[in-house]
């Protein structure tokens, strides 16, 4: 869903830290937790009812729950394709709204917008609107953000007929009201069906690299420990994945010298943002880890110091030298790999 990741420097280092664990890039294998719940948006493409189908009936996805709105102004435009597909494939679904605001009375105006993209998405009155809360601003705040949340949950009630839940990391649980379950991202190392961590929550993201072979790409998995996010469907599936191709193969290169429009943070990782080559709208999925990145001068001249600006109104520009694995083509965007991570670009700027 997001870049909920707190990235380690380290020369070599092929993996990043979520929720204060280490996590390589997810393979399945047959000792995973459950594939009860996906999210979607928008980076996965538009879904087909067979595509869910298929995870229904070989992984054990019960329900889907995609991205709606974000803000005040930014609608998701697979949204409502995704909520046919999944009604049409006989799974639970649900929405969620990326939180922007830091204010009781901004979290209700983004609310109603949420609400009001919902409806027009079709997604039915009485599914989980959820709120997506990781920003780092957000998360320097603390228990101070839990009234901000109170009100995107109230609102959405109120306003829509919607259940309300918070989607948050593990290491940033104090964000989440208290006493109200949650859903917690948070990626073991080598996730296996014996750790059922969150069982106290409504669901535990435990991978954002799932793979299905009905789909390209990368997904976003839960385990779900109530029925929260199934209307009182049983959440416990008895589906053993299949294994998965981990193609190794088709990979691109980007060779231009970029300039940094702007440094972006998540947790305590740094990402550029080059507004060239991100996908409008621009966001946390555009992205470039700063592992990636070799800042140069404008001619691409690799810099004897590598410690970024940092927003100060210094032009910075940057290359990206490495070759990266594809994980999805979807129209004119591409998905790549970069230091464990997935990125959406141009396809256009790759070769």
């Amino acid at each position: 869903m997001n870049k909920l990741k707190t990235l380690v420097v380290a020369i070599a280092s092929a993996f990043f830290v979520f929720g204060g664990m280490a996590v390589f890039s997810q393979s399945a294998h047959a000792d995973t937790p459950r594939y009860d719940m996906i999210d979607v948006s928008n980076h996965n493409g538009a879904m087909s009812a067979d595509e869910f189908r298929f995870m229904r009936d070989n992984y054990g996805v019960k329900a889907v729950t995609t991205k709606i709105s974000e803000g005040t102004t930014f609608s998701d435009w697979t949204a409502a394709g995704n909520i046919k597909a999944a009604i049409d494939a006989g799974i639970y679904v649900n929405g969620y709204h990326f939180l922007s605001s830091t204010t009781i009375d901004g979290a209700i105006v983004e609310a109603d917008y949420a609400v009001q993209q919902a409806r027009a998405d079709g997604l039915p009155v009485g599914a989980v609107l959820a709120v997506d809360v990781e920003n780092s601003y957000q998360m320097n705040m603390g228990r101070a953000m839990q009234p901000v949340v109170q009100a995107f949950i109230n609102e959405v009630q109120r306003a829509g007929g919607y259940r309300s839940t918070t989607y948050t990391m593990g290491s940033h649980l104090e964000v989440s009201v208290d006493g109200d379950p949650s859903w917690i991202a948070s990626y073991p190392y080598t996730p296996t069906s014996e750790q059922s961590w969150y069982s106290t929550e409504h669901a535990w993201q435990w991978t954002s690299k799932a793979t299905f072979a009905s789909s390209l790409g990368v997904f976003d998995v839960s385990q779900l420990y109530d029925d929260f996010f199934t209307a009182g469907q049983d959440a416990s599936n008895n589906v053993t994945p299949p294994a998965e191709n981990n193609n190794q193969t088709d990979t691109v290169q980007l060779d231009g010298v970029y300039v940094v429009d702007s440094w972006k943070t998540y947790g305590s990782g740094w990402y550029a943002r080059n507004n060239d080559i991100s996908i409008p709208v621009a966001d946390y999925n555009n992205d470039i880890p700063v592992q990636s990145v070799t800042l140069t001068d404008r001619y691409g001249n690799a810099l004897g110091n590598q410690v970024a600006q940092g927003n100060n109104g210094i032009m910075e520009y940057f290359t990206l030298n490495d070759n990266y694995k594809v994980l999805s083509r979807v129209g004119n965007a591409i998905q790549i790999e970069m230091n464990g991570e997935s990125v959406w670009l141009k396809m256009a700027y790759t070769k």
